[in-house]
């Protein structure tokens, strides 16, 4: 009787075991993420703008304005200047603590030595 037992409790302990593993092995079950590279061919669903566009309220500066403005700064630049270098070897980009982004952009695209600025 007593080898009945054990036998017994040998094979629900085998069965429960092979249950776990059979649990665990399985194929883990995943929330399906729709793919967001795919084209569906629905709708737009954002609304149409229908702001107007903004308007610039002043023209652009025409290129020669723009040269007197950045010019000015350069000369400021220069002025400031402690290196000793003679004007016609520096460029007014180099001035990059008295020039304005657009001006900095200006002589970048129009490089310009400091004594071309008159």
């Amino acid at each position: 009787m007593a080898f009945m037992k054990n036998l017994s409790r040998f094979f629900a302990a085998s069965l429960i075991a092979l249950a776990l593993f059979a649990f665990a092995c399985g194929k883990p079950k995943q929330a399906e993420v729709p793919d967001v590279d795919k084209e569906t061919g629905g709708a737009d669903m954002a609304a149409e703008e229908t702001a107007a566009k903004p308007t610039d309220e002043k023209p652009a500066a025409s290129n020669e304005e723009l040269r007197a403005k950045c010019c000015a700064s350069c000369k400021e630049g220069l002025a400031a200047d402690r290196s000793g270098a003679a004007p016609d070897t520096i460029p007014c980009a180099d001035f990059t603590a008295n020039l304005s982004p657009w001006c900095l952009e200006f002589f970048r695209a129009n490089p310009t030595k400091a004594s071309e600025c008159k």
